[in-house]
């Protein structure tokens, strides 16, 4: 009787430290699918930012603004920028009443633009 017991303990245990091990592999299994996948989504967006760097590098290029600034001069009227262009923070008005009729006149000057639908 005791041995029979021994024997149904050991085989259950058997049995319960297989299938213990049989989910902690494939659990293993999985979470390697799963850093797999991530390790080439990391590739694939590092080698879109090299792309859109190189691109935004293209699209910065000072002579190939330059020659944009120059075609579109009339529809534009783009001047180059003059240490005479800023003010100093002392300048700022801080007046609110200032502010507000300002940013009505800003609003009726927009609205009266016209825009291609």
């Amino acid at each position: 009787m005791a041995r029979f017991l021994l024997f149904s303990i050991v085989i259950i245990s058997t049995f319960g430290l297989g299938s213990w091990a049989y989910k902690i592999n494939y659990e293993s299994r999985a979470a390697s699918q799963r850093v797999k996948g991530l390790e080439n989504a990391i590739l694939l967006a590092n080698q879109e930012i090299k792309i859109l760097k190189a691109e935004w590098a293209t699209l910065n290029n000072p002579e190939r603004l330059r020659k944009l600034v120059e075609y579109y001069f009339l529809e534009l009227r783009l001047s180059p920028i003059n240490p005479d262009d800023f003010i100093s923070f002392s300048q700022i008005q801080w007046d609110k009443d200032k502010e507000q009729a300002h940013t009505a006149s800003v609003g009726e000057s927009l609205a009266a633009i016209e825009y291609d639908r």
